[in-house]
């Protein structure tokens, strides 16, 4: 994995280290949002532009996949938050669990803890592995990113430079991925309108559009 991944993580740790120490009055607007993404929906691009406009961190696959690493080693990560909020985490990690009839093991355990702790924190966009089912409550905004089926797969054929049927089948598979994975470890559905707040469809809003709605249900 990239090593400046891990130096953002680092750099990410220290500002958490900052923050704990510092007094924070008890936030009630959104502190967080999740956003899910059709493939070719420009799901990313819009995380990316609405961290540049509010100032969030955003945390999407490989930045996660690099945390859930670092913390098999070591608990510095998760520690960055004071006591009663990691006590907070794993309640919510605890619940989940139980309700969900989930049988976790050591990846998404991790998974679970540092989706939590990310989101205690606040200021952060986390983008796909199913934080929406995880996370949710009224500091949460838990976002899809859909688009019409043509248009998601044009948009992957001309960004990846790839022929039609391989933009296909390259949609198809991505969607099937990430579905999967939601269910695996979250038992939890990413095709269902009901478990987010907000649906965007981005074949007919532009990603500069999307990202102004999702400011207003923020502010």
């Amino acid at each position: 994995m990239n090593k400046s991944i891990y130096k953002l993580i680092d750099e990410q740790i220290k500002r958490w280290e900052i923050g704990k120490r510092e007094e924070k009055p008890i936030q009630e607007v959104i502190s967080a949002v999740t956003i899910s993404r059709e493939a070719g929906s420009q799901g990313y691009a819009v995380a990316k532009v609405l961290c540049q406009e509010i100032g969030f961190d955003l945390f999407h696959n490989e930045i996660l996949e690099a945390m859930i690493e670092t913390s098999k080693n070591s608990r510095i990560l998760l520690e960055t938050l004071d006591e009663r909020s990691m006590n907070v985490v794993d309640d919510i990690v605890s619940n989940f669990v139980n309700e969900h009839h989930l049988w976790p093991d050591e990846y998404s355990k991790l998974l679970f803890k540092i989706l939590s702790t990310i989101s205690k924190h606040g200021n952060a966009v986390i983008l796909g592995r199913g934080a929406n089912c995880v996370l949710h409550g009224e500091n949460i905004l838990r976002v899809r990113i859909v688009a019409p089926m043509t248009a998601r797969r044009d948009y992957i054929q001309h960004s990846l430079d790839l022929n039609t049927d391989d933009a296909q089948k390259h949609m198809v598979t991505t969607d099937a991925n990430r579905t999967a994975f939601v269910k695996r470890y979250f038992n939890c559905d990413a095709n269902n309108a009901s478990n987010y707040d907000l649906v965007l469809n981005t074949g007919t809003l532009s990603v500069e559009k999307a990202v102004q709605v999702i400011k207003c249900a923020i502010n």
